[in-house]
C-alpha cells in the first residue's frame, strides 16, 4: 500500500537533507537523519538531524473531501561544537540544511506533492554548561493538499 501523502511530504524533506555529505557540504549530517525523535544521548555520533512535525492547520477547502493543509516542520540539527567558538559549527550545519532544503523543496521540483514552502526563521542554541553539543533549528511551513477520503492521493 502507498504511503499517505502526509508521510511523503516528510520523506521529501528527509530526501533533501540526505544530500548533506562531504565534500559538497560542510558536514555529513545527511548520513544521520531521523523523524520524530524527542531525545538524543551523549553517545550520539554528530552531526545529526531530526525532523519534527508540528501543528497542522487547514488553510483552504477545495470541495467536500479535499483540503489544503499547512504543516509546521522543524528541522533540528546537532553538532559537536568547538569549545572556543561553539556557534561556528552550528552556522556551518545551518548553511548545509538551507543549501539542501530550499532548491529541493520548490513546488516545481515536487509536482502534486507540495503547494509551497515558507521559511519562518531559524534558532541557534549554544551548548549547555558541561556539554559540547549545540543545535540549530530551521522552521518551515509547508502547504500541501490532502484528499480526506483517500490520504494516499
Amino acid at each position: 500500500m502507498a504511503d499517505p501523502k502526509s508521510l511523503r511530504v516528510v520523506k521529501a524533506i528527509q530526501g533533501a537533507l540526505e544530500q548533506i555529505q562531504k565534500p559538497d557540504y560542510n558536514t555529513d549530517a545527511g548520513l544521520r537523519i531521523t523523524r520524530g525523535r524527542r531525545r538524543i544521548s551523549n553517545n550520539e555520533t554528530f552531526p545529526l538531524i531530526i525532523i519534527h512535525e508540528g501543528e497542522e492547520e487547514v488553510v483552504k477547502r477545495a470541495g467536500v473531501d479535499q483540503v489544503q493543509n499547512r504543516l509546521n516542520i522543524t528541522v533540528e540539527g546537532w553538532v559537536q561544537a568547538d569549545p572556543i567558538n561553539p556557534l561556528d559549527d552550528a552556522h556551518l550545519l545551518l548553511a548545509d540544511i538551507q543549501k539542501s532544503l530550499f532548491p529541493a523543496l520548490e513546488s516545481r521540483m515536487n509536482p502534486g506533492l507540495l503547494v509551497q514552502v515558507q521559511y519562518l526563521g531559524r534558532v541557534i542554541d549554544p551548548p549547555e554548561d558541561g556539554s559540547r553539543s549545540c543545535s540549530v533549528s530551521v522552521l518551515l511551513a509547508i502547504d500541501w493538499t490532502e484528499h480526506l477520503t483517500d490520504p494516499t492521493k
